[in-house]
């Protein structure tokens, strides 16, 4: 019980340290993302941190197998490079007693993240999902200042132009109104301030001393000129404040389990469907249309129909294979847990060291053959060519055959010790 207590201890500094940096690494690379979609747009800073905190759900969905990679990999490292391993065969000590407590909490972790990955994650996708489409319809904040000499076209019926501002007082100033069909009406002034009304959240620009141009549109040959001391624009929605939406169309990365089945039964029932209908429509071709030679006409149209539900049906066959996708990798991410494991603490004997940069090089490079292995398998089952399950586990089973190799020589090298024949 002590050893396995003693071992257990060496694991849970590395990998709280690890999947610390890991989230943090993600969070710096969101941010790179992100930022140019979000300056300009004067989003309150609480509602920057909720899109973050929201999208640390799936960045713990991989940080979790990773951490434990690199943790398995440096404990083990140091048990070795400080003679402890060495110590454990000579007490006799079978390698099963070390390494089967760590399998163990590896195995719960992944059970842990299966519950996060059905739960939480898709409620957090969803909610991230929603808020980023909020953002990127708000509009950017009003900001006429620095745009003196550019005609801007910030709003939907209004062009605007000036020489220079001062504050929000601008000074020769040329607005071009859309509003009708026809031509656009033109504003002309000495000066004009922008203002905006809290209420409806529009801005609002008054122009002072100056001319409106207008031609009539049902006769150009009409035009109208107006003089003015004072008029008032509204240009439209001034993006001062964030509107929140709600949305009930879900993805299939923001579905939990039950319902991504529930939509492949569907899926396969709707193409069932369409396949007795196809089925039936080749029958009727083949006993009614082919007798008859003057039915042209006919073939032309069975033949595009029969084409049209050929193309319904691979799409459902697409979405459906999308699902499938989606329903395994909340299981296979989880799985690799274990699978690590089994890489991670040969490496760490063999490695005998306990420098994180070659604990942390190592386990990035294995961990991004892993993940690389996971993005083509999926995108290759998404175009239904390998079957879901397959694109989804093979990762998985290709580091467990790596992990079983090396875990086999560790135990003939801890055999050996014992004087016990590894062949």
């Amino acid at each position: 019980m002590r050893l396995r207590r003693y071992v257990l201890a060496e694991l849970a500094m590395p990998f709280l340290l690890s999947f610390s940096v890991i989230i943090f690494l993600l969070i710096i690379d969101l941010v790179l993302q992100m930022l140019d979609r979000i300056l300009g747009k004067g989003v309150p800073v609480h509602v920057v941190a909720e899109l973050f905190f929201l999208n640390t759900a799936w960045m713990i969905a991989l940080a979790v197998p990773m951490a434990v990679l690199v943790s398995a990999l440096l404990a083990f490292g140091r048990l070795s490079a400080a003679g402890e391993i060495a110590g454990m065969r000579a007490l006799g000590i079978g390698v099963h007693q070390v390494v089967l407590p760590v399998l163990l909490v590896a195995a719960m972790l992944g059970v842990g993240l299966v519950i996060f990955n059905d739960r939480v994650l898709p409620e957090f996708n969803h909610r991230a999902r929603t808020l980023m489409m909020d953002i990127h319809r708000k509009r950017p904040a009003v900001a006429l200042v620095d745009k003196a000499g550019v005609l801007i076209g910030d709003f939907e019926d209004y062009r605007i132009l000036f020489n220079r501002a001062r504050g929000n007082v601008l000074y020769d100033v040329l607005v071009y109104s859309f509003k009708g069909d026809g031509f656009p009406e033109t504003a002309v002034a000495d000066s004009g301030a922008v203002t905006f009304d809290d209420a409806r959240d529009d801005a609002l620009l008054y122009l002072f001393d100056g001319e409106m141009h207008r031609i009539d549109p049902d006769d150009p040959a009409v035009y109208a000129l107006t003089t003015f001391a004072v008029a008032k624009l509204r240009l439209g929605e001034a993006g001062q404040h964030l509107s929140r939406s709600s949305s009930a169309y879900r993805n299939d990365r923001e579905m939990d389990i039950a319902t991504m089945r529930g939509q492949i039964a569907d899926y396969e029932r709707e193409l069932a469907q369409a396949q007795g209908e196809t089925a039936k429509l080749m029958d009727a071709f083949a006993r009614e249309v082919l007798l008859d030679s003057t039915s042209v006409y006919s073939i032309q149209a069975v033949l595009g129909r029969i084409a049209a539900d050929a193309r319904i049906a691979r799409h459902k066959q697409r979405a459906a294979n999308r699902l499938r996708v989606e329903v395994h990798k909340k299981f296979s991410i989880p799985a690799a847990c274990i699978a690590f494991v089994l890489v991670g603490v040969p490496i760490g004997v063999w490695a005998r060291s306990s420098s994180a940069a070659i604990g942390a090089g190592i386990s990035v490079g294995f961990f991004l053959a892993w993940w690389i292995f996971l993005i083509a398998g999926e995108k290759l089952a998404d175009r239904g060519v390998l079957l879901p399950w397959l694109a989804m586990w093979m990762p998985n089973a290709l580091t467990l055959i790596v992990g079983a190799v090396l875990s086999a020589r560790i135990v003939c090298e801890w055999g050996r010790k014992r004087r016990s024949p590894c062949g």
